[in-house]
């Protein structure tokens, strides 16, 4: 029974493999959470989907990935995403259907903003990498999701970030708009 359920755990993570892969997920990443594929087999995977190597470097950090105010909005978008579809608490480990839903929808939503290459636009997550590593830090408790008492939307919070800890949404409609007069 035991070579069994061994063979389904292999099954299950080759299914994962393919699924966090085809998104380009880094295989760093993905070796977090599949543990009965090496992290070799999961390179070969990587370059037989996209005929490239994956992504070498540091991994993104969530305190870097805000690069505006308005960037917070969209991760929290995602985050929200996330966090309607999980089937468990966010704090436990990271609900993969959750987070391959998560990502489609957000990609669904912004159809045209995926740059799998540096310069990133405004929008973050601007890869699954990013959508990634925001998940793990809603895990970790390095980022909350709190809902907001003035505007009643739910905004992200990321500790150690270099922009206060308020409702982003709430912060953009205190900006006194400038009016452009046109002739």
């Amino acid at each position: 029974m035991s070579n069994h359920r061994a063979f389904a755990a292999r099954l299950k993570d080759q299914y994962w493999a393919y699924q966090l892969l085809k998104r380009k997920l880094r295989t760093k990443l993905a070796s977090r959470v599949i543990k009965t594929l090496r992290p070799k087999d999961l390179c070969n995977l990587y370059f037989s989907l996209h005929r490239e190597s994956p992504v070498a470097g540091l991994i993104p950090s969530i305190t870097a990935m805000p690069q505006s105010r308005e960037s917070f909005l969209y991760m929290a978008l995602f985050a929200s995403i996330y966090r309607s579809a999980c089937s468990g608490a966010i704090r436990a480990e990271i609900d993969l259907n959750a987070m391959a839903f998560a990502w489609d929808t957000f990609c669904a939503f912004y159809p045209n903003h995926i740059q799998e290459r540096r310069p990133f636009g405004r929008i973050r997550p601007a890869n699954f990498d990013e959508a990634w590593i925001i998940v793990e830090a809603l895990r970790d408790g390095l980022a909350e999701l709190p809902y907001c008492t003035t505007c009643h939307t739910p905004y992200l919070v990321i500790h150690g970030c270099k922009y206060p800890q308020v409702c982003q949404m709430c912060m953009l409609s205190q900006i006194p708009k400038t009016r452009i007069i046109t002739e």
